[in-house]
């Protein structure tokens, strides 16, 4: 009963084995162009760069991946594409927006790429006067089914110095 026990355990694992090696083996990774998602990382950019100085929230947030999360300066982080479009729709309709978001440097590894960049931009609220602002960003993108690039997290800050308590009364 014993060597009846091994052979079935022996049978068993040789099947196992056999069946393991028969395995396909993983596809390989597409051998990607990095100059060309370079350039399409860029091309992104200015898609996004046109659709905030046109100050259409929709256009602006199409930029951004589902679960993108974006972090500004001096407030909680937005989470999800829904909520940063209705962010740029809050901040649309009441001021107007003109910007100029530059790419200094783009890194593309597989399917992720990272551009880190400058800013200038005008906000003139409906009733006020205009706000200027300059800084740089980070950003991390995310390669999607369809091939293109969205953004997956951003921040930024501003150069604009925080205001001095130097001066101020007590």
């Amino acid at each position: 009963m014993e060597s009846r026990n091994t052979f079935v355990f022996a049978l068993a694992l040789t099947s196992i084995l056999t069946f393991a090696g028969c395995q396909t083996a993983p596809t390989p990774e597409p051998k990607r162009d990095a100059a060309a998602d370079v350039t399409a990382i860029k091309a992104q950019l200015d898609q996004y760069t046109a659709a905030f100085n046109s100050n259409d929230a929709a256009a602006a947030a199409a930029y951004f991946a589902d679960e993108a999360i974006m972090m500004g300066p001096n407030q909680a982080a937005v989470e999800g594409k829904q909520a940063i479009q209705a962010a740029y729709g809050s901040l649309f309709k009441e001021s107007a927006a003109k910007g100029a978001f530059t790419s200094i440097e783009v890194q593309v590894v597989g399917d992720w790429a990272y551009r880190r960049g400058n800013y200038a931009q005008t906000v003139t609220p409906k009733s006020g006067k205009p706000i200027e602002d300059s800084g740089k960003f980070l950003e991390i993108l995310k390669r999607q089914s369809d091939g293109s690039w969205k953004s997956y997290r951003l921040v930024w800050n501003t150069n604009n110095p925080l205001p001095s308590a130097a001066g101020k009364k007590k």
